[in-house]
């Protein structure tokens, strides 16, 4: 059985969530997190939503959870 973890989302389409995400052999989350990701785990939730983009993990230091997602919107062009 995998490992998981919940790592919170900031911004982008599931602002204010924590994604539920499988963990490497080293207890590490995914760097990316993308749309085809977002669509398998969200599907409806994401009809009205930009989903051009994806969400980065970021460290954070301090008490609570060790990492984050940020969401990065994709470059227009």
């Amino acid at each position: 059985m995998w490992e998981r973890v919940d790592v919170p989302a900031v911004g982008g389409p599931v602002d204010g969530r924590n994604l539920l995400v499988s963990v490497d052999e080293d207890g590490v989350p995914p760097e990316i997190i993308d749309q085809n990701w977002l669509w398998v785990e969200y599907g409806g939730d994401l009809l009205d939503a930009d989903v051009v983009g994806v969400y980065e993990l970021e460290p954070v230091a301090g008490a609570g959870p060790p990492w984050v997602y940020v969401w990065v919107p994709a470059a227009p062009g």
